[in-house]
């Protein structure tokens, strides 16, 4: 088996879930007492934090600095436990001389939605991503129709955002994004382009199908750390 290397922290909350749903997709495949070899690089986040939509150069040097510390620790493969980072992770990959290879959160939504028919999709997402259009612009890129909530709304799920990153996970949060999703109901997905997002919002109080960047993550590098 092959070792996953997470740069995580980013925020901790939503870290668990990774590492989580590592460990229960190799013992689903595996079974036994199987669990996934994993090296977690948890880093601190403040800095990073405060500088979205600020000083995009921070934030580009700051993640190299530490994803080049994993690096070092040699895992077989990547995954940055953050969605909001890989457009940084954009502005410096050919600054990184590495083959171990990066799952990219957003690709990987894009791939999804195209091959299971999801041409228009709701962006849930930190109030950066939804307003930096980062994300957005690479799943139009792959042919796929994004719908963003407006201003009012996205100012509420910042605001939510800020109790998820300490783990604060409350029926009143779940309850406006149940609402929020329902009045997109026409669409064929929703993307949680927040990796705090799955702390609420899951099958029981969404009306779209859910495709979380998160999960396909973790799917891709379980397949590959058991690949042969």
């Amino acid at each position: 088996m092959k070792t996953i290397g997470l740069l995580g922290g980013t925020g901790w909350s939503s870290t668990i879930g990774y590492y989580k749903t590592l460990n229960e997709l190799v013992n689903q495949q595996l079974g036994g007492y199987h669990s996934a070899k994993i090296l977690l690089k948890s880093i601190d986040y403040h800095d990073i934090m405060n500088n979205y939509g600020k000083n995009h150069e921070q934030i580009a040097q700051l993640l190299q600095h530490e994803l080049l510390g994993l690096i070092a620790l040699n895992p077989d493969c990547i995954m940055i436990c953050c969605n909001s980072l890989h457009k940084y992770y954009d502005m410096i990959k050919d600054n990184i001389s590495s083959t171990i290879p990066v799952f990219h959160a957003v690709e990987l939504t894009a791939k999804y939605a195209n091959e299971n028919s999801c041409h228009k999709v709701l962006l849930l997402a930190t109030k950066f991503t939804m307003e930096d259009g980062f994300f957005a612009e690479i799943l139009e890129k792959h042919g796929i129709d994004v719908v963003v909530p407006i201003q009012k709304e996205r100012d509420k799920m910042q605001k939510i955002h800020d109790e998820l990153m300490k783990n604060v996970v409350t029926q009143e949060s779940r309850n406006y994004f149940r609402d929020l999703i329902a009045t997109h109901k026409d669409l064929d997905a929703l993307v949680l382009g927040c990796t705090e997002y799955p702390l609420i919002v899951d099958h029981n109080n969404s009306a779209l199908q859910i495709i979380d960047p998160a999960y396909l993550q973790a799917a891709h590098a379980v397949g590959y750390a058991l690949q042969g």
